[in-house]
């Protein structure tokens, strides 16, 4: 298990501690999770952004990524979007959860 106070800069802590809808991630960590995961048979289903407080989460409503269903067979593309998603985000977010459905 992961301790739900500390912000995560490695992806592989997000599948070595199945951190899928709960584990606080930085930009970098985010990202890499997001492009490793059809690797490790997942698709992203959603983004939620946020302000890292030392220690604690600040979930902001206005920095929430869902796919699309278009989305639903690819999950590459789905993957591609979700990163352009953070990195549009990360002037003003710098803290991110990933949710994750298997495929």
């Amino acid at each position: 298990m992961f301790d739900r106070n500390i912000r995560y800069s490695n992806y592989s802590d997000f599948f070595d501690l199945q951190g899928n809808n709960v584990m606080k991630l930085t930009t970098e960590a985010a990202k890499e999770v997001c492009r490793y995961s059809h690797d490790k048979s997942y698709i992203v289903s959603r983004i939620e952004g946020g302000i890292w407080h030392n220690p604690g989460f600040e979930m902001r409503l206005d920095c929430i990524w869902d796919r699309s269903k278009e989305l639903d067979s690819s999950p590459e593309l789905a993957s591609k979007e979700a990163v352009d998603f953070i990195e549009e985000e990360s002037n003003e977010h710098d803290v991110f959860i990933v949710s994750l459905q298997s495929i």
